[in-house]
C-alpha cells in the first residue's frame, strides 16, 4: 500500500515574479525552428500563445520548471526556455525534475486552481507557498520520486471506454459530413456589418463577489467569472433568484474579452461583464447564439484589453459582421445554423481521432509494462 505525507508547496517549489514582455518585442514568431516559448496568461494550448527567437535584453526563463497564469490561475509544465506575457509566475523546483515527475505534479497543482481563484492576485504567492499537499513517500518518510514515474496506464482504458460509450449513447458518434454540410462549408456567404446594439440588448450583469458565494451550497446555477475554459463557468451554485441573470444570451468578460454562450440562466461576479440578448425570439435558437459567439469574438477581440477593457458604453459604436441572404439585408439564420452544425461534427470528428490515438497509445504502453 502506498504511503502519504504532508507536504508545504513552499518547501518544495519557489515562486516567483517574472519580467513580462509584449508581443510585440517577439523574434521572428512561430518559426519552426524557434527554441523559446512565449507563454501567457491563456489557459489554451498548454499556456503557449506563440514562440520566438531569442530576444536580447530580456532574461529568459528557464526549462523544467512550470509556469502559473494568474488569469485562469492555470498551472503548465515548461519543457522548454521561456519568455512570459504580463501576469505570469514562474514555479521552480528545489528538486530534480523529469518529465514523468512533473506530470504528477501538474496533475497536484490542477486542484490548487479554484483555490487561488477565490483569492486576491497579491495573495497568490503565499497562498501557493502556505498549501499543502499529500505526496507518496518511502519507508523513510521521503518523497517517493520512484512512485510517481511509474505511471500506471491502465486506467486509461476504462476512461477510454466510457468516452466511446458516451459518443454512442449521445448519437455524437454519428459525425459524418454530409453533402449538404460540404456544401455549407465550401460556401461564401456575403458579410454585411451591423451595430451591436441594433440586434442586441446590451446589459451589465450583477456583481456577485466570490466571497460572496463561498459558503453557498452546491447547486444547479452556473457561477461565471471573465476566466477562458469550461465556458466561463467556475462551478455550480445555489444562487438566490435576485443574484440570477437570464440565460441564452452571449456573455462577455469584460476584462479579458472572453465570449461565450450561456444556454443556462447564470450567476456573475463581476458587473463588468455584459450579457447580449438577440431582439429577435424568434431566432434564439443555441445554434444561432453560437455563431454570434464567434462573429463577436473575432469583432472585438483584438479591439479591447485588460487595460481597455470592453464596456457597455463602448460597445454601442462597435459593430459585428453577419451573414446576409443574397440581394437582401436580412440576416441569413440558415446559414449560420446549418455551418455550426458542421463544425459541430468535424469538433465531434477530432474528439473521435483523438480517443482512436489514445487507445493506440494505451495498448503500446501497456504492452511494454
Amino acid at each position: 500500500m502506498v504511503k502519504y505525507k504532508e507536504f508545504k508547496l513552499g518547501d518544495l517549489f519557489e515562486i516567483q515574479k517574472v519580467k513580462g514582455i509584449n508581443k510585440s518585442k517577439l523574434v521572428n514568431p512561430n518559426i519552426s525552428t524557434n527554441e523559446y516559448d512565449y507563454v501567457t496568461r491563456t489557459s489554451l494550448n498548454n499556456g503557449i500563445e506563440s514562440t520566438t527567437d531569442f530576444v536580447c535584453d530580456v532574461p529568459y526563463n528557464e526549462p523544467n520548471t512550470f509556469s502559473l497564469g494568474l488569469l485562469q490561475m492555470t498551472f503548465f509544465y515548461r519543457e522548454r526556455s521561456w519568455y512570459a506575457g504580463q501576469f505570469v509566475r514562474k514555479i521552480i523546483p528545489k528538486f530534480k525534475l523529469n518529465t514523468k515527475i512533473a506530470l504528477y505534479f501538474n496533475t497536484i497543482f490542477s486542484r490548487l486552481s479554484k483555490v487561488l481563484l477565490s483569492v486576491l492576485v497579491r495573495h497568490v504567492d503565499n497562498v501557493f507557498r502556505d498549501s499543502k499537499v499529500r505526496l507518496p513517500v518511502t519507508d523513510a518518510d521521503e518523497i517517493d520520486f520512484n512512485y510517481m514515474e511509474q505511471i500506471d496506464f491502465n486506467y486509461m482504458e476504462q476512461y477510454i471506454a466510457e468516452l466511446d460509450s458516451y459518443l454512442k449513447a449521445t448519437g455524437l458518434n454519428d459525425y459524418g459530413l454530409t453533402d449538404e454540410d460540404k456544401k455549407i462549408l465550401a460556401y461564401k456567404p456575403i458579410f454585411q456589418e451591423f451595430k451591436i446594439v441594433d440586434l442586441f440588448n446590451v446589459v451589465n450583469t450583477h456583481s456577485i463577489l466570490k466571497s460572496q458565494v463561498a459558503n453557498l451550497e452546491n447547486g444547479n446555477v452556473p457561477y461565471l467569472t471573465a476566466a477562458e475554459g469550461n465556458n466561463a463557468v467556475l462551478k455550480y451554485i445555489n444562487c438566490p433568484k435576485e443574484w440570477i441573470d437570464e440565460g441564452n444570451c452571449v456573455f462577455i468578460g469584460g476584462k479579458t474579452m472572453v465570449v461565450t454562450y450561456q444556454e443556462k440562466d447564470f450567476c456573475s461576479n463581476d458587473s463588468h461583464n455584459l450579457a447580449l440578448y438577440f431582439k429577435d425570439s424568434r431566432y434564439k435558437s443555441p445554434l444561432i447564439q453560437q455563431y454570434f459567439v464567434g462573429s463577436v469574438r473575432k469583432a472585438l477581440s483584438k479591439k479591447y484589453s485588460w487595460d481597455d477593457s470592453i464596456s457597455k458604453a463602448k460597445i454601442r459604436s462597435d459593430s459585428v459582421r453577419l451573414p446576409v441572404v443574397s440581394n437582401t439585408k436580412n440576416l441569413d439564420f440558415n446559414y449560420m445554423e446549418k455551418y455550426i452544425r458542421a463544425i459541430e461534427k468535424l469538433t465531434i470528428a477530432e474528439a473521435v481521432k483523438y480517443k482512436d490515438r489514445e487507445i493506440l497509445t494505451t495498448e503500446s504502453l501497456i504492452n511494454k509494462m
